[in-house]
Order: structure tokens, then C-alpha cells, then sequence
């Protein structure tokens, strides 16, 4: 079981920068294209590239 203390220092800022550094990452290489998604070929916009919008919107 995890103290409210320990909880309370957990630095919550640093996982959002990572989040958000990862989203970026994703957005860079899911790109749209007439036949979809240019890295997985999913329909536009695909679940990586929404998820990663989101992220950024934290």
C-alpha cells in the first residue's frame, strides 16, 4: 500500500512531459495519406494519431 506521503512526491509533471514528448513522436510518423495512415495504414485519422491528440490536449 503506497503512503500519502510517497504519492504526494511522485512528480506527475514528468510523466505528462513524457507523454507529450511520445505524442509528438506519434503525430511525426502517423501522417495522412490518400490510402490512410502513412505508418500503420489504418483509415485517417487512426487511433494512434487520436490518441496522441489528446495527450497533448493534457
Amino acid at each position: 500500500m503506497t503512503s500519502a506521503t510517497a504519492a504526494s512526491r511522485h512528480n506527475w509533471e514528468s510523466d505528462l512531459e513524457r507523454y507529450r514528448t511520445r505524442a509528438v513522436q506519434v503525430l511525426d510518423t502517423h501522417l495522412p495519406a490518400t490510402t490512410g495512415c502513412t505508418e500503420c495504414g489504418d483509415p485517417w485519422p487512426c487511433a494512434r494519431a487520436c490518441t496522441a491528440e489528446l495527450v497533448l490536449e493534457l
